[in-house]
């Protein structure tokens, strides 16, 4: 009777160490589904002849976020497996990708524009520099999320970008600006930096799937499915594009203003983007990224561009990923086994 009573004793504490486990371990706030195949812009985009890029390497299969203690971990999956950074030397100093790129990933960035609010006229409705896409008024974002292979370098190149564009919408209203409001500019841009844009840097990579930390300090709290995310995925180039002269420490961009990104032109090449429009100078160079249900890729990255409207998930019109289909050679990559949550 005595080992009876243990026996229904020990039962009884594993199943409520199974049942807690399991309350504990439902932390998924939202997830997100987008379709195979369509990691070709606006249909014309091509990859560049890289071996480390190619179709399915930059096709967004799902996007998740779930609650971690102190913020929010989200998850991006890919049709095909991450390339990992190799020790092949980049430079004549021996630098290495894998020096370069030493949060484990390379060839892509992710950005996430967040829209807290729902709000017309509340937030911006542009995006990082070299995307060149609008957000739809009812969209505009408060916060954004570049994940990105060189997150500090890709902090200083935007803080360059934006003083400069700051500065000459100065010079424009009144002429002359003084060092001193220079410097004040400055530090404007540095705080809009420090207010909006958070760059991850608690990264992992797993196969096809890439997860990144986003502290509550950021967010206001963990992300919640009644807002709007716009995501967006680029190639990712790991050069600083930006000249520093010695004059007070300002900063000028190079013609390309764009925030780390592979840019798009047309015919083929190793350096860019295929399928460029030819005479546009401001054809968006995105592989893939989300839309709400009723609304078309192409639309949004197309030659007549509409405003890209968010994605809210607990709204009742989620995507439902069909296939994309794609054009020729693309969206034939194998299923990736996306983990469960």
């Amino acid at each position: 009777m005595v080992l009876l009573r243990r026996l229904s004793l020990l039962l009884l504490l594993a199943t409520c160490a199974s049942a807690c486990r399991g309350t504990r371990g439902d932390t998924r706030l939202f997830s997100l589904e987008d379709p195979r195949g369509d990691d070709h812009g606006d249909g014309e985009l091509r990859y560049p002849l890289r071996q480390d890029m190619g179709p399915g390497s930059m096709d967004l299969l799902s996007f998740r976020a779930q609650a971690e203690s102190g913020g929010t971990r989200f998850e991006a999956t890919f049709a095909r497996p991450i390339p990992v950074p190799a020790r092949r030397t980049m430079d004549a100093a021996g630098t290495t990708l894998a020096d370069m790129a030493r949060f484990g990933f390379y060839t892509f960035n992710l950005d996430v524009y967040v829209d807290e609010d729902g709000q017309e006229g509340s937030g911006r409705t542009d995006t990082l520099p070299g995307r060149h896409l609008t957000l739809a008024p009812g969209s505009a974002w408060e916060k954004v999320i570049l994940l990105t292979p060189r997150p500090y370098e890709a902090r200083d190149v935007l803080r360059a970008l934006w003083r400069q564009e700051a500065l000459a919408e100065l010079q424009r209203k009144q002429g002359e600006v003084s060092e001193s409001t220079a410097r004040a500019l400055e530090t404007q841009v540095e705080q809009r930096i420090e207010r909006s844009v958070f760059f991850p840097t608690r990264v992992r990579v797993s196969g096809p799937t890439v997860s990144f930390f986003v502290p509550e300090s950021f967010l206001g709290g963990q992300a919640r499915p009644t807002w709007g995310y716009a995501v967006a995925v680029t190639g990712a180039t790991l050069e600083r594009r930006v000249e520093l002269p010695a004059i007070l420490g300002v900063v000028t961009a190079p013609a390309q203003r764009g925030l780390m990104v592979i840019g798009i032109g047309p015919g083929t090449s190793h350096e860019r983007f295929g399928g460029g429009r030819l005479g546009s100078t401001n054809q968006s160079p995105v592989v893939d990224l989300l839309v709400p249900e009723g609304v078309q890729q192409r639309e949004v990255l197309g030659q007549q561009a509409r405003p890209w409207p968010a994605v809210v998930p607990a709204s009742p019109g989620l995507p439902q990923a069909p296939d994309a289909g794609g054009t020729a050679g693309q969206g034939d990559a194998p299923a990736p086994s996306v983990p469960q949550q």
